[in-house]
């Protein structure tokens, strides 16, 4: 069996007591692909794509928020970090000035959703299995316009990926004992315990 992990920096790490590890071992299954961190949404589509062309036994992707600027450079162009950057070069500044001059909010929410729905669309037009995480939605970042929560067939809507890291946050290497000593960590966002959680809440969904 093979897996392709895709979207953003919530399924970016496969080592060993991450969610994505755990659901490969359990499913005796290899992994094709994994999360990019900073990943846009159309990124995690153009990426969706090229995973087809391997054929994978099952894509589960982790969509990331609305709000990420698409880009033919693959930088990781959030309002956040374009504005740390904005002195570093010419991509990083004009992310910068896109945000504080041009940016619609509304036009974002809508491409976001058709783009999580065409997601889900290629998959289904090439017989892929399919999963979806989110790693934000509207219940921690709110909404300007359009409420850019996606409900799509094999969806876990109940928590965000975001939301259930608030609450696994408390590095907890020392527990495991394949971790370094002294090592603090916060794998995909979230303790192992969380990685845990979030590797049983995927299992359920293929049951």
């Amino acid at each position: 069996m093979k897996i392709a992990f895709c979207g953003d920096s919530f399924c970016a790490d496969l080592n060993i007591g991450t969610w994505p590890f755990l659901v490969k071992k359990e499913l005796d299954a290899t992994s094709i692909w994994k999360g990019v961190q900073g990943a846009n949404q159309y990124a995690i589509l153009q990426d969706a794509k090229k995973i087809i062309a391997l054929k994978p036994d099952l894509i589960i992707f982790t969509h990331t928020d609305p709000y990420r600027l698409a880009n033919r450079h693959n930088r990781p162009l959030g309002a956040r970090p374009c504005d740390q950057n904005k002195h570093s070069d010419k991509i990083w500044e004009t992310g910068h000035l896109y945000y504080e001059h041009l940016m619609d909010y509304g036009f974002h929410e809508l491409t976001h959703i058709a783009i999580v729905r065409e997601c889900n669309r290629i998959c289904e037009q090439n017989n892929i299995d399919v999963l979806h995480l989110f790693s934000f939605s509207t219940k921690e970042l709110e909404y300007r316009d359009y409420n850019w929560d996606v409900d799509l067939p094999r969806s876990y809507n109940t928590q965000s990926l975001a939301r259930i890291s608030y609450d696994y946050q408390t590095p907890d290497n020392d527990e495991y004992d394949f971790n370094e000593p002294g090592w603090r960590t916060l794998p995909n966002h979230m303790n192992y315990k969380g990685n845990k959680l979030v590797s049983e809440i995927v299992l359920d969904m293929l049951k």
